[in-house]
């Protein structure tokens, strides 16, 4: 019943041209170095898809630099130019897909409609999850490994952000629109139930056995988490 408030949300999404701004420094924020659609960005957005491939089947410690030259389809020595070394190039993925994931959410004021902007950010992150599997799961191996790389980002920009969009479900909450379950668990159930679906593909399609992953498990998924989530946290439109 939910589907009605959702927008057309088909069009591909773009992660690594987004320029979101942060207190978090990257190591190698190397988009300003170039202009849009110049060939520098084209490069560099090559490398950044090349490195979330490689990066999402060996991990940090089993991908190589050459490896990732030869999956953006350029010479290890120019790659090195956009990016000077691994542990750059893994710090700069990781934390453009986070960026990315929070974005979805827009920016929140708390005369918006509950209803309609939790079922927006749902079908966002479900989308993006259908589109972009490996960065998923990328997220997910460096997280289960205690976040050795971007802890010090979780604890300023995740938190800040966390803070920030929490606050306004708060307000919500007090006025009868939300269940008053504590902000931060809204969102690690909204992360758990929409990435689920990338993370643990393997064991969905033993399970269902789908002929077209992405066809036939992501369409009615992406109700059935809006549902569950819709009416376990109780989300009411304003009158």
């Amino acid at each position: 019943m939910y589907l009605d408030l959702l927008h057309d949300t088909s069009s591909k999404v773009i992660f690594f041209y987004m320029n979101i701004h942060s207190t978090y420094a990257l190591p190698s924020e190397t988009s300003s170095r170039f202009k849009a659609g110049s060939i520098g960005e084209k490069n560099q957005q090559k490398v950044l898809e090349a490195a979330v491939k490689i990066f999402s089947r060996k991990g940090f410690s089993g991908a190589r630099i050459d490896e990732i030259a030869i999956q953006a389809g350029m010479s290890k020595t120019n790659m090195l130019y956009y990016f000077k070394t691994k542990q750059a190039l893994y710090e700069v993925v990781i934390v453009r897909v986070i960026r990315q994931w929070l974005s979805s959410l827009g920016e929140l004021h708390k005369d918006d409609q509950p209803i309609e902007v939790i079922t927006q950010y749902i079908s966002k992150k479900m989308q993006l999850s259908r589109q972009y599997p490996e960065a998923s799961r990328l997220i997910a191996m460096e997280i289960i490994a205690g976040a050795p790389t971007i802890d010090n980002f979780l604890q300023t920009e995740l938190r800040s952000w966390v803070k920030e969009k929490g606050d306004v479900f708060s307000v919500w909450q007090k006025e009868g629109l939300m269940a008053p379950i504590d902000p931060p668990h809204v969102f690690f159930m909204i992360w758990a139930l929409t990435q689920t679906y990338a993370d643990f593909e393997s064991q969905i399609s033993a399970v269902m056995k789908p002929k077209n992953y992405e066809k036939e498990i992501y369409p009615p998924a992406t109700g059935y988490v809006i549902e569950v989530l819709v009416r376990g946290l109780d989300l009411k439109s304003r009158v």
